[in-house]
C-alpha cells in the first residue's frame, strides 16, 4: 500500500514505509507523559471513535498480552485478536503486535516537539500481491480519526484536567459507551447547552424590557 494519509504534520516528511498507512499530530504531553498514557492500551483503543469495542480481556501482564474483540465502523470488519504492546526503546512509543487479521502491528511513535510531542501512529499491514485480494477490506480507515481524537482528548485533559469530574467523565463515563452512544450524548449536551444560551438570551431580553416599563 505504502499510501501517506492525510493529517501528517504540517513540514514533517512522513516515514518512508511500504504495506503501512500513517498519521502524525501535536500533543500538549512531554515525550515521557505521553508514553505513559500510551501505556493504558484499552483506553487507547477506546479512543478510536469508530471502534466498537465487544470485548476486553488482559491475558499476560508481564507480557502486556490482551485479547479482544471489536467492530470497525470505517470498514465493517469485525476482528478478534491477540495483541501484545511492546516498549520501543528508550521510551520512545509503543509497538502493539496482533496475531491476526491484516494489519500485524501498530506503533505509535514520539518525539519531542515545542510545546509538548509529536506523536505518529503507524499502522503496518501484511504484502498483499494481489489487488483484488478480499483481504484488502480490512484496511483500517479509522488512523486519522483515531490519531485526531486522541489529541482532542489531550488536549481537552491539559485544558480542563484541573476541573472537578472532567476526567471521570471522559474516561469513565463516554469512553465506557459504544462510539455511537458517545455521539449521540454529545449531540444531546451540544443542544442542552444551545437551549440554555437561548434561554438566558429571552431572560435577559425580559429583564430589559421590564426595566423600560
Amino acid at each position: 500500500m505504502g499510501i501517506e494519509y492525510p493529517g501528517a504534520a504540517e513540514g514533517r516528511s512522513a516515514p518512508e514505509l511500504e504495506n503501512a498507512a500513517w498519521a502524525s499530530v501535536e500533543v500538549p504531553l512531554s515525550p515521557q507523559r505521553l508514553h505513559d498514557f500510551l501505556a493504558d492500551t484499552g483506553r487507547l483503543f477506546r479512543l478510536n471513535p469508530h471502534l466498537e469495542i465487544e470485548a476486553w480481556l488482559p491475558q499476560d501482564a508481564g507480557t502486556r498480552t490482551y485479547r479482544w474483540s471489536a467492530l470497525n465502523e470505517t470498514n465493517g470488519c469485525r476482528s478478534e485478536v491477540c495483541m501484545r504492546a511492546e516498549a520501543l526503546v528508550e521510551n520512545a512509543g509503543w509497538t502493539l503486535h496482533y496475531d491476526a487479521g491484516l494489519k500485524r502491528a501498530t506503533e505509535f511513535r514520539i518525539a519531542a516537539a515545542a510545546g509538548g510531542s509529536l506523536l505518529t501512529v503507524t499502522d503496518h499491514y501484511h504484502p498483499v500481491p494481489n489487488g483484488s485480494d478480499e483481504r484488502l477490506k480490512e484496511v483500517d480507515r479509522s488512523l486519522i480519526p483515531w490519531t485526531g481524537a486522541i489529541r482532542r482528548h489531550l488536549a481537552g485533559l491539559a485544558r480542563f484536567g484541573g476541573m472537578p469530574g472532567y476526567r471521570w467523565w471522559m474516561e469513565c463515563v463516554m469512553l465506557g459507551m459504544p462510539p455511537r452512544q458517545r455521539r449521540i450524548v454529545r449531540m444531546i449536551v451540544w443542544v442542552s447547552v444551545l437551549e440554555f444560551v437561548v434561554f438566558l438570551f429571552v431572560a435577559l431580553i425580559y429583564v430589559l424590557e421590564s426595566g423600560r416599563s
